[in-house]
């Protein structure tokens, strides 16, 4: 103990040239003293330390660092060795790695104890005990799980001098842990029999073939059929198509057509007999000689109450045989009648369509039901359900269905007789109906030149609101298709029903006014081949959720059509009129065109709406 004295005497504190070197090089260092140097045991460390990348320096120079200017030599620990030593602990995380465990440094701190007690061969138990603790490692911050890892690998590459940068593993440890899957080939089914190509069904690889190329453009061309275009289907140029087949389509009863809805009154478009008839009777330019130049309002009337004002003049004309006027009624069986009307024409702006538009429009709004029962006098099941489509308007409000109505009136009041009020005593006697049997007795029938050119507007009219109800049923199709299911099945069902009605009065018509049979064969064919088709199949094809007419129980059913009070309405009445008329119904497929029946083609389409429906 007394030599370590003088060791601590002979050496100034803190100076920079009492290093351990130079103690080991004197010559008097063998008399007495113990040299202060590390067991061949301990020479082991430089392995430990480039084993763990340089995380300690050489101990040799860690045992002679000068103190810090702050330090003081009344630690317990300094006291033990020299005010220039100073014992440094080592850090918790190396500067060098921070993969240095705890561990790593309990280990080495305890064999590092021991070999210098053992040197010195004195006993430091009374100094480290009264001594105040180094922080040992557990008391401080442990070092995370990834460091701990990292610590670990550094570890097992100790061999190597200089360890390599660390590599990250691209591929996650739990996705080498996941087994594959191994991979099913799916069985070939066998070859078909009678040679037929199999159809392949998946994703096409690659460009099209030639004849894959020129079949595409063709089916683009063609346009898709209406069941394929609304269940959006690929269509082929077949006639039907493959989807259209009863194959493949047990519940799709509407032809295979690839003419839009909008587009079905294909039929009509040179169809003229409404109105036809009265150029043939001498109104054309080449009859008139001239006009005078005076003009006055008088107003035309069809016996219902409204007058629509018109202003005319007086026509020179070659033959005056254009002004006779013939008509039929209907009392019990149809009656003949005929007038001589008065020389007038309209004047420079004809017939005005928006005044025959207000005139349909009084009609519609007050009056309506009193015209259905003037015109069609009684006709079983038509009347009644002209009425239902009248009530549903009434409460709906809907404005297609209020066109549809206008149609009505204005297809019917194109074949109907046109009388004229306003005139002179004496004018009104030229084409006075004087024939009792006739509904219109007093009355005096419009000029022929009138009543032919207010039947040209007319027509005109309600060939336009066919138009736009065709268009509109066209959009109602479109949304069941598209999402919104039974919401538009009421307006469809109305619109249909009053379509097939005014289709039926054109079939008797086309027999009624057309002398040339082939022509009104060819007529209804077209119309019954596709359009009639059409529009009763595809209204059966959006009926399948509900119940029938003559099963239709508002309380039961009224949820399935939003509980609207008007359609619930509506079709109570209808399966009213339904059960009345249900064998009637039943036995209108076969009808057949009677020249002096009126109703001779009366609810030929509505029954098939009604009944397949059901």
């Amino acid at each position: 103990m007394a030599s370590n004295n003088n060791v601590q005497s002979s050496l100034p504190s803190n100076s920079p040239t009492g290093s351990y070197l130079e103690i080991r090089s004197l010559s008097s260092s063998d008399n007495g003293w113990t040299a202060v140097d590390f067991p061949v045991s301990r020479h082991s460390l430089g392995s430990y330390v480039e084993a763990n990348n340089n995380a300690i320096f050489n101990p040799s120079q860690t045992l002679h660092i000068r103190s810090a200017s702050d330090s003081s030599n009344d630690d317990a620990s300094s006291a033990q060795l020299s005010s220039s030593y100073e014992e440094i602990p080592f850090p918790l995380f190396s500067p060098v790695s921070d993969g240095f465990s705890a561990g790593d440094y309990v280990q080495h701190r305890s064999h590092h104890t021991r070999n210098f007690s053992s040197d010195y061969e004195h006993d430091y138990s009374s100094h480290s005990t009264s001594s105040s603790p180094l922080a040992s490692p557990a008391d401080g911050t442990r070092p995370s799980t990834s460091q701990a890892v990292q610590a670990s690998t550094i570890s097992s590459n100790a061999s190597s001098p200089v360890s390599p940068p660390l590599r990250k593993r691209k591929t996650p440890i739990n996705a080498l842990a996941k087994t594959t899957k191994s991979a099913i080939k799916k069985a070939t089914p066998p070859a078909r029999k009678d040679g037929a190509p199999e159809k392949r069904v998946g994703k096409r690889k690659g460009p099209l073939r030639a004849d894959q190329r020129q079949q595409a453009h063709e089916i683009r061309k063609l346009r898709a059929c209406l069941r394929c275009k609304f269940l959006k289907k690929t269509c082929d140029k077949g006639n039907p198509c493959g989807g259209c087949r009863p194959s493949h389509a047990r519940l799709w009863q509407v032809p295979c057509t690839r003419i839009d809805i909008k587009d079905i009154g294909f039929f009509m478009k040179d169809w003229k007999a409404d109105y036809e008839r009265h150029v043939n009777l001498g109104v054309s330019a080449a009859n008139i000689k001239g006009f005078s130049p005076n003009e006055r309002t008088v107003y035309i009337t069809h016996g219902y109450g409204y007058l629509l004002p018109i202003n005319v003049r007086e026509v020179y004309v070659k033959d005056d045989a254009c002004f006779n006027i013939d008509w039929s009624e209907k009392i019990t069986d149809p009656i003949q009648f005929e007038a001589h009307t008065s020389k007038l024409s309209a004047g420079m702006e004809g017939v005005s369509a928006s005044s025959l538009s207000d005139y349909l429009d009084c009609h519609l709004d007050n009056g309506f039901e009193s015209f259905v029962d003037g015109y069609f006098d009684g006709t079983p099941f038509l009347t009644e359900m002209l009425k239902t489509a009248y009530h549903y308007w009434v409460k709906s409000k809907s404005l297609v269905i209020r066109k549809a109505l206008k149609l009505v009136l204005a297809y019917n009041l194109t074949l109907h007789i046109t009388m004229i009020e306003g005139l002179s005593e004496e004018e009104a006697n030229v084409g006075k109906i004087e024939d009792e049997e006739s509904k219109f007795c007093g009355k005096t029938v419009a000029p022929g030149m009138i009543n032919f050119q207010v039947k040209i507007a007319l027509a005109d009219m309600w060939r336009e609101l066919q138009k736009d109800v065709l268009e509109e049923l066209s959009a109602l199709y479109s949304s069941v298709y598209s999402g919104e299911k039974l919401k538009n099945w009421p307006t469809i069902f109305m619109l249909a029903a009053i379509l097939l009605a005014v289709w039926e009065e054109m079939q008797f018509d086309a027999h009624y006014r057309t002398p040339d049979e082939s022509a009104v064969n060819q007529f209804c064919n077209d119309m019954e081949s596709t359009p009639v088709g059409v529009i009763v199949g595809l209204f059966q094809a959006i009926s399948q959720k509900l119940p029938n007419f003559m099963d239709w129980d508002t309380r039961s059913h009224h949820q399935l059509l939003n509980s609207d009070p008007a359609i619930c309405d509506a079709l109570t009445e209808v399966k009213e009129h339904v059960t009345k008329h249900e064998k009637y119904l039943r036995s209108r497929s076969d009808a057949k065109f009677d020249r002096n029946d009126f109703d001779c083609l009366s609810n030929k389409f509505l029954a098939r709406l009604v009944i397949r429906a059901n």
